[in-house]
């Protein structure tokens, strides 16, 4: 007999950039705040994505432990380094739990500029960084439930994915999925655009009662409303992009269209620099 499912999200914070910054437009330049989401049954649960720095994955592991849980799977969303660097302190408190990805997720981990991440949060990540493994099934099982893994190619990275649990009405959007947060767009192309809307429609058709993003503003409720935002914000720039002359003016452009949303800063919208 299967056991009953619940999860919880750990939200952490926005993260000023103290290094050699990209671009700056506006005030200091932040990273994105991020979550982490506990899936769990009675005796056992799965952690979906790692976060960034030391510190950040110490709290994360001393919230997991609070769940009593024995932690058997870490699944990496997509193959960022802000989602996987704490993977090292993680196995430090777990050294059971199995981390593993998608393949296409697994390659862009292997291709991760560790250095520019140092440079940009100096001292802040572990000293050796562990890489998830590639996982070929598109499933993982929980209690006897399915954690559906999805497919979504290039949205905020290539070879993206979102993980759905039906049994909780739940979907763990990874990166394809932002809350209230300016989104990662420096790589955008009409056709990594209609992908990315493609892969927002996917996750609205499961029709979920609770939809967590990668990145969203503290206090954020995880609501499927999201999924409306980030297609909005997503056309959005591309629009402004092409009414807009220069970076800076593109920049204030979606300021003044997106007051309040977290961690606005330019390299999010073009790149490192």
């Amino acid at each position: 007999m299967t056991s009953t499912l619940s999860h919880n999200v750990f939200d952490a914070p926005e993260k000023p950039l103290v290094g050699d910054r990209p671009r700056p437009f506006g005030d200091t330049t932040a990273w994105d705040p991020m979550t982490a989401t506990l899936i769990y049954g009675e005796h056992e649960a799965v952690l979906v994505d790692a976060l960034t720095t030391e510190a950040e994955a110490e709290a994360l592991a001393a919230w997991v432990a609070l769940h009593h849980r024995d932690l058997t799977t870490i699944y990496i969303t997509h193959g960022h380094l802000d989602h996987f660097a704490g993977l090292t302190v993680l196995k430090r408190h777990f050294p059971a739990a199995r981390c593993v990805t998608a393949p296409g997720a697994a390659e862009l981990a292997a291709k991760q500029p560790v250095s520019v991440y140092r440079k940009l949060l100096p001292g802040q990540l572990p000293a050796a960084i562990t890489l998830p493994e590639a996982y070929d099934d598109d499933v993982l099982t929980l209690e006897g439930h399915e954690l559906r893994i999805i497919e979504q190619g290039h949205t905020d990275a290539v070879d993206s994915t979102s993980l759905h649990v039906p049994s909780l009405d739940l979907v763990v959007g990874g990166d394809v999925l932002y809350n209230r947060c300016h989104q990662y767009v420096a790589e955008l192309t009409p056709e990594i655009l209609e992908n990315w809307l493609a892969a927002l429609d996917r996750l609205a058709a499961l029709n979920p009662k609770v939809a967590v993003a990668g990145h969203k503003k503290l206090g954020a409720p995880d609501t499927p409303e999201a999924i409306d935002w980030t297609k909005r914000y997503l056309t959005d720039f591309a629009q402004l992009k092409q009414e807009t002359s220069s970076d800076g003016e593109l920049f204030e452009a979606m300021t003044k269209r997106y007051p309040g949303w977290a961690a606005h800063q330019s390299w999010l919208m073009f790149g490192f620099g």
